[in-house]
């Protein structure tokens, strides 16, 4: 595959692999949330828009805030698991990775204000909500593949007219793979008369090859927000918040060499590449709730871009095996350094909620992102990342989320929640991706006037594609992730 300046320099390679568009993928999948944070919030699948009343729903809309009536603390302990089936080729492979986490921790202030006229309270909440989980792991493992990640490589140099001389040398280009190939011999100078520029180690195709990916940490935004109460009518709020991005992908492609090929001496290679992004961003969120009636509850947000300043770090590294012969092993010459800036899309979001009086309440929130005004820009060196933009607008596109919830007032303590979400692809039909996912969740709360305890289950489905080379020569890998996420939500009123 191609790891030309691009993709090294900005480290947006979630998968760096691929020839596809992948900047704007990577640029995606870092900007992207789901439902997480407190128990009562995931169990009602994030329908919080127009109700409030719980310390995640103040990450949805800050206004939210002002519904809650008197001080609390709250922590959410979770337990995470993705498992992964992978289709590669006709042949399926099954891996999973599980995690303990922290979902969210706050504190709510509340300041009651009945002697100014009809503003009822004002309120004051810090907290951080873990808003993305990044941990998956998935493997694509075949036999009788016919090409080889070297034949992608070699088409590389030769389409842009680099022999074998322009690797013998000293800063040699494509040093983070290309490069650590030729080191150990898996391109070389022409040997045979058939060899068109480069000798190929790999010999005569097919082979059994191997793609394993892991990738873990998560997107966590600490918060600091301020509500009102008017009149138990208008519920306004508003919250600046810091964003904190790690992420870690690593991935080794393994390729075994048929035995009965006598044009090579080579048994099996791998190829492992391991990347770090870490950084901060800080934006704004803004809302409003309005009660027309008693029991008819109707709420808008607004969250504006988050402002990202990002660094990547990343390395790779190459082993060869060959008959009678030590393994040759190449490392990177360096480990690669960037920083740069990355712009998550604007958010608005809509909800309408029904209270039953002490029975219960359903409600329904319509969130509309922007995944086209996704910007990037080099911090180390200003590149302005024209062509990468340019990819964000041909290949993704605006989606609106559908989320929806309820929850049943069991006994005067007890309630039962479940809710649903529906997360749009967010690549148009230009793009040979898939990006949507749904969630299912239910949930049980036991309240009293002194401390709640939730608990909450979700299920999440989701699929992708991915070439891990050169399309023109290897078919896409595809796989089903299922998440299951068990969260237990502690809070104390004071």
């Amino acid at each position: 595959m191609i790891f030309n300046r691009l993709h090294i320099v900005i480290g947006l390679i979630v998968c760096a692999l691929s020839v596809n568009a992948q900047n704007e993928i990577d640029a995606l999948n870092l900007s992207r949330e789901e439902v997480t944070g407190s128990a009562r919030t995931i169990a009602m699948g994030g329908a919080f828009t127009a109700l409030g009343g719980d310390f995640s729903a103040i990450e949805i809309n800050p206004a939210g805030l002002g519904v809650l009536r008197s001080n609390e603390f709250s922590i959410t302990p979770a337990y995470h698991t993705n498992i992964s089936n992978s289709t590669y080729y006709g042949q399926e492979t099954i891996d999973s990775k599980s995690n303990f986490n922290l979902g969210s921790i706050g504190i709510v202030g509340v300041k009651n204000l009945n002697k100014v006229g009809k503003w009822r309270s004002s309120s004051v909440a810090f907290g951080m909500n873990r808003s993305l989980s990044f941990h998956r792991a998935y493997t694509f493992s075949a036999q009788d593949v016919p090409s080889s990640l070297i034949d992608s490589y070699q088409n590389t140099l030769i389409q842009n007219g680099l022999g074998p001389e322009d690797l013998d040398v000293t800063n040699a280009p494509y040093g983070f793979d290309i490069f650590l190939a030729w080191q150990n011999f898996l391109l070389d100078y022409p040997i045979f008369e058939s060899d068109s520029v480069f000798y190929n180690a790999t010999g005569v195709m097919p082979i059994d090859q191997t793609y394993s990916v892991e990738k873990s940490g998560s997107k966590r935004e600490t918060f600091l927000a301020f509500g009102g109460n008017y009149d138990d009518k208008l519920y306004i709020g508003g919250s600046i918040r810091f964003s904190r991005i790690n992420f870690t992908n690593d991935y080794i492609i393994d390729e075994n060499i048929n035995p009965s090929d006598t044009t090579t001496t080579l048994n099996e290679y791998s190829f492992r590449f391991n990347e770090n992004i870490s950084g901060l961003g800080a934006g704004i969120n803004l809302g409003l709730i309005y009660r027309p009636t008693d029991q008819l509850r109707v709420g808008a947000s607004f969250k504006t871009p988050t402002i990202n300043s990002l660094n990547i770090e990343y390395e790779s590294e190459n082993t060869a095996i060959f008959e009678d012969f030590d393994p040759f092993y190449t490392q990177s010459p360096s480990i690669g350094d960037y920083d740069f800036r990355l712009t998550s899309p604007l958010q608005a979001s809509f909800g309408v909620a029904y209270v039953f009086g002490k029975f219960g309440l359903l409600s329904a929130d319509a969130e509309y992102v922007n995944y086209t005004g996704i910007r990037m820009q080099g911090i180390s060196d200003g590149y302005n990342f024209s062509s990468e933009e340019d990819a964000i607008q041909t290949f993704l596109t605006p989606t609106v989320n559908l989320k929806f919830g309820g929850e049943f007032r069991l006994t005067q303590l007890v309630s039962l929640r479940a809710g649903y979400a529906i997360f749009g692809n967010p690549y148009n039909t230009s793009a040979d991706n898939l990006g949507g996912f749904n969630l299912y969740s239910l949930g049980i709360g036991y309240r009293t006037e002194d401390f709640f305890i939730d608990g909450s289950y979700q299920l999440k489905f989701s699929e992708n594609k991915e070439y891990i080379y050169d399309p023109s020569l290897v078919e896409a890998g595809t796989t089903t992730f299922t998440d299951h996420r068990i969260s237990i939500t502690f809070g104390y009123k004071f």
